[in-house]
C-alpha cells in the first residue's frame, strides 16, 4: 500500500510541474500552416517562451482555451466573463521588438473595424478588415508594425512612417500594396515571412498586447530543422 502511495505521488508531483511549466514558462506549439515559409515550416514543433516578458497569470487566457488539459470543454471559452483582469503576476522589463517572432490570439473582432479610413478622413481609399478564419487558436508571427506607426505596403515594400522598412529575415513577397493604416498605443501589426500565403493583420487587423503569449523561441521538431527562432 505504501509503495502505491507513494508512486500516486511521484505522479500527482510530475504532472503539478509539467502545469506550472506549461503555464508560467514554455509550451510546445505545433505550426499548422506555410504562413512563416521559409523560416518555419508546416509541422514544425516549436517553443514558446511564456515567460520572457514576464510571469503570465494562467487564469488571465482562461477564456480564450476552448478546452481545459485538452480534455473536457471550457465553459468560459469566448464569454465575457472577467475571470481575471491582470495578465502578468509579474512583469519584466521587456519589449516587444520589431521582426520578433511571437505567439499570440488574434483579436476576435477588427480592433480598427471592419472598414477603416486613415486619419479618418471618408475621401481616402479604406481598409477593409474581416475576423479571423480560427477564433481561439493561437498564431505565430513577426512583429512588423510597433505601436505609433503609420505602416505601408508598396510594391511589396512596407513603409513605416513614410521610410522603407530594411528587413533582414528570408521572406517570399507579396506585390499587393496595403494602407496607410496607424496603429495605435498597445497594439502591434504582424505579419507572416511567407506575405502571399499568410493570414495576418492585413486581414484581421492590428492584435492587442494583452494577447500577446510569448516568443516562438526555438523549433525543436523535426530534428533536422533543430534552430533558434529570429
Amino acid at each position: 500500500m505504501k509503495v502505491f502511495l507513494k508512486n500516486v505521488l511521484t505522479i500527482l508531483i510530475a504532472i503539478a510541474i509539467a502545469l506550472f511549466i506549461k503555464s508560467f514558462i514554455v509550451e510546445f506549439h505545433l505550426i499548422p500552416t506555410g504562413s512563416m515559409i521559409p523560416n518555419i515550416n508546416v509541422g514544425d514543433r516549436v517553443i514558446v517562451n511564456k515567460s520572457y516578458f514576464g510571469i503570465q497569470n494562467p487564469l488571465y487566457e482562461a477564456k480564450q482555451k476552448k478546452s481545459i488539459m485538452l480534455l473536457v470543454g471550457n465553459p468560459l471559452y469566448k464569454k465575457n466573463m472577467p475571470f481575471s483582469k491582470t495578465k502578468y503576476i509579474f512583469r519584466f522589463n521587456k519589449q516587444i521588438h520589431r521582426f520578433d517572432v511571437v505567439v499570440f490570439f488574434p483579436p476576435e473582432e477588427p480592433i480598427l473595424g471592419r472598414e477603416y479610413h486613415f486619419n479618418n478622413d471618408p475621401f481616402a481609399e479604406p481598409v477593409y478588415f474581416q475576423p479571423p478564419s480560427l477564433i481561439g487558436e493561437r498564431y505565430v508571427k513577426r512583429v512588423i508594425g510597433l505601436p505609433g506607426d503609420v505602416l505601408q505596403l508598396t510594391n511589396g515594400v512596407v513603409y513605416i512612417n513614410g521610410e522603407k522598412l530594411v528587413e533582414n529575415q528570408k521572406q517570399n513577397i507579396d506585390y499587393n500594396d496595403f494602407g496607410p493604416v496607424k496603429i495605435p498605443e498597445g497594439h502591434y501589426f504582424m505579419m507572416g515571412d511567407n506575405r502571399p500565403r499568410s493570414s495576418d493583420s492585413r486581414v484581421w487587423g492590428i492584435v492587442p498586447e494583452n494577447n500577446i503569449l510569448g516568443r516562438a523561441w526555438f523549433v525543436i521538431w523535426p530534428l533536422s530543422a533543430i534552430k533558434l527562432i529570429k
